[in-house]
């Protein structure tokens, strides 16, 4: 079974030469949110749900002010 979304937490301002980095992968949508509501509980901030079969990409902010 193929994991077709990609989980990626965003450092620095993507728009700034910030990065993206590979967290984990999903089955779908909802689980990857799932995932990521879960992750912000310990590491606050922005991150990407990327679709690897369409190229969509989600942008989240979980967990309260990442600064």
């Amino acid at each position: 079974m193929r994991l077709h979304f990609c989980i990626l937490s965003v450092l620095g301002d993507v728009l700034d030469e910030g990065e993206l980095h590979f967290v984990e992968a999903a089955q779908s949508i909802d689980a990857a949110k799932a995932r990521v509501k879960a992750l912000a509980e310990l590491w606050p901030g922005e991150y990407v749900i990327y679709d690897a079969e369409t190229g969509e990409r989600v942008s989240v902010t979980a967990g309260g002010d990442p600064h």
